[in-house]
């Protein structure tokens, strides 16, 4: 790995775009049957093309939903972790797949988006209410779907390199990758591999320094990420094919020390190593009027977590507040998917089945001895049907439901040694169907109901948090029932799109108090939640100019505790992009990004309305040929102070550099 990184690096090119498509066998759509069965329809599945993702420079997969409607990026900086919300649901009840693989950390169903970089990415498709059940269980809020690239000739690729700088001209950051592919008669090959270091980042002038965090470069801020991407596909014949797969990726970074214990305990965590490696094997054959589509993968994720007793991150004390721990967790599973294409309806059959294996290690805190102190497993399977039934050209209408259930298979922890942990289950049906009106080749107005589940986690059901909290695992699937309206309309140079939904939660998990004496809580399925909002999109496109934009209005609301609030989903975004070409081959790019609205929590449990803020980026593009580009610009142009969490500020201004070269 370091040898194809140090080669990439002397070439000094990192890679972002390259001349191919989406791959194909990855993705999982709802089929529309007027458009050859082989996509989704535009209004089931929203995408973020690679062009997309390089107009706005975004790094990482968070940066680059960001940009739209109804999707908002957290930065959880207690965690230093990103994270995305999907309408208000976060991303414990959103399905997130690589290539059609579901990705997350099997114990508690969180992961960092920002590990996730954007380099081998042709597009990301996103379900925000009425998906495919074809994915399987655990898509409650929605579905984002990453598909990596594909090559379609003998010989291409691309690299590029990004360089970034602070406001004092520091360096601060590199991303560099590579990506090369080849197609051939009978095989193709794609080969991807991306190393990202940040050694800082800088906080903006209008900071105030605090006694955990002076003013200047950001203390603990730095990561490192870098992954190779393989996959070899082979065309049996005209009708069939099969690709092999495999992923290893490899991270580490500091957690930033709280800059107001206010809003964030003090802490000192180092996260050592945030390893992932996946393994598959994916393939389709087409036969007259059906087809069969198969996968089978192996995934798996390490992470490490030291907390230290102070800021000089090296000494512990006899407090459970500091520990050294590892996860040593992985997931196998497969997926069946069977089209049948007649004469006025596609009807699809699939099931899906995923083992998790959660392990936990305490590591000595004076050597590096290993003790197992918690191991659960779980079993998840999925059963689904759908149909898409074209009642005229104009008509069409889509139904669907799956049959989801976890199993807890072992539940083991050191303190169940003398008193086993009760194994649990949860299950649930889930109905969805949709009516789709087309009028013209140009526009299509949508009404669907669809009822998603969420089966609990590991953590959910046995956590002890550390002495204050009693297992469950009789816990119940959380259940929403989405209702959404949605109108497209493109023109000759302007697309335009309205979507208004309203979601009802029903069992959602809440921890319940149920020893006031020691202090002892429970997760019990007492909430009662519902999410309305709109979201509006636009672009315009002519001759030399392109402006665009979205914007999202959500009202969450706990129906179950009228003075409870909702945190970390603003109740207004906006984003706005323009580019135009200012010179032959020269043209001017600039964004904005504004958030308001919502709460966060303090540390005595009061709520406070979220930081207000907006963002500009803005760059210079040069493409003297086709195959080279030159990039300049400027992120958080104004220097604004801000931040998801208050006690977490983001980077100030920054510059970056960039060049691709595509061959």
């Amino acid at each position: 790995m370091k040898k194809i990184v140090l080669s990439v690096v002397v070439a000094g090119v990192l890679v972002q775009n390259v001349n191919g498509e989406a791959f194909d066998l990855g993705r999982i759509n709802v089929i529309d049957s007027s458009d050859d069965n082989t996509s989704g329809n535009g209004s089931f599945e929203e995408t973020i093309t690679a062009s997309s993702i390089q107009k706005s420079n975004a790094l990482t997969v968070s940066e680059a939903l960001d940009t739209m409607s109804g999707v908002t990026q957290q930065e959880q900086g207690g965690r230093a972790e990103s994270t995305l919300y999907i309408r208000g649901f976060d991303a414990k009840r959103v399905g997130f797949f690589i290539d059609g693989i579901p990705v997350y950390v099997p114990y508690d169903g969180n992961f960092d988006y920002a590990r996730f970089l954007t380099t081998n990415i042709e597009q990301i498709d996103v379900s925000k209410g009425y998906s495919s059940v074809a994915y399987g269980a655990n898509t409650m809020g929605g579905v984002i779907n990453v598909i990596s690239k594909k090559p379609t000739k003998a010989f291409e690729g691309n690299i590029k390199s990004e360089l970034v700088f602070d406001s004092s001209g520091e360096f601060a950051k590199q991303v560099t990758s590579l990506n090369v592919g080849t197609k051939q008669d009978k095989y193709y090959i794609q080969l991807g591999a991306t190393y990202a270091n940040q050694n800082h980042f800088r906080l903006s002038d209008d900071y105030e320094a605090t006694a955990s965090q002076p003013e200047g470069d950001r203390l603990r801020s730095k990561t490192k990420d870098q992954k190779i991407n393989l996959k070899a596909g082979y065309f049996i014949d005209e009708t069939s094919e099969i690709t092999f797969g495999y992923i290893n990726q490899k991270g580490e970074k500091e957690q930033p020390p709280a800059t107001d214990t206010e809003y964030s305990k003090e802490k000192y965590w180092d996260w050592p190593y945030w390893d992932k490696e996946t393994m598959y094997v994916t393939g389709e054959k087409e036969f007259a009027h059906s087809s069969l589509k198969a996968l089978a993968y192996y995934d798996k994720i390490k992470n490490s977590l030291y907390s230290y007793a102070d800021d000089t991150y090296s000494t512990f004390n006899t407090k459970g507040s500091t520990f050294k721990s590892r996860y040593d967790d992985y997931s196998y599973g497969t997926r069946l998917e069977y089209v049948m294409n007649f004469d006025k309806n596609d009807l699809t059959l699939s099931a899906n089945y995923k083992k998790d294996v959660h392990r936990g290690h305490d590591i000595s805190k004076t050597d590096s001895s290993e003790e197992l102190v918690e191991r659960y497993e779980d079993t998840t399977l999925s059963l689904g049907i759908e149909d898409v039934y074209e009642i005229t050209d104009k008509w069409q209408l889509l139904g669907g439901i799956s049959y989801d259930r976890k199993e807890g298979d072992y539940a083991w922890d050191e303190s169940s040694a003398t008193e086993a942990i009760p194994l649990g289950s949860s299950d649930s049906f889930n109905p969805q169907v949709a009516l789709v009106y087309k009028p013209d080749a140009t526009s299509a107005l949508r009404a669907s109901i669809s009822r998603k589940t969420y089966l609990t986690s590991m953590k959910d059901r046995y956590s002890r948090r550390l002495g204050s909290a009693e297992p469950n695992p009789d816990l119940k699937a959380e259940k929403s029932t989405h209702y959404e309206l949605n109108y497209s309309k493109s023109f000759e140079n302007l697309k335009l799109g309205i979507a208004g939904f309203v979601t009802k939660i029903d069992d959602a998990i809440q921890s319940v108090v149920i020893d006031s004496v020691n202090d002892i809580s429970q997760n019990q399925n007492i909430g009662d939640f519902e999410h309305r909002g709109v979201e509006f999109d636009v672009s315009y496109t002519k001759d030399i100019y392109e402006v665009g934009g979205n914007y999202t209005y959500i009202s969450l609301k706990d129906k179950s505790d009228s003075e409870a609030k909702m945190t970390d989903v603003p109740e207004h975004q906006l984003f706005f992009y323009a580019q135009a070409e200012i010179y032959p081959h020269l043209s001017l790019y600039g964004n904005m990004k504004f958030r308001e609205g919502g709460y966060e929590q303090k540390m005595d449990k009061t709520y406070v309305q979220a930081q207000t803020f907006a963002t500009f980026d803005t760059k210079l593009i040069y493409t003297p040929t086709e195959a080279l580009t030159a990039e300049i610009g400027v992120k958080n142009l104004t220097d604004k102070n801000y931040g998801y969490d208050r006690a977490f500020p983001m980077p100030g201004r920054e510059f970056f550099v960039s060049m691709e070269y595509k061959f």
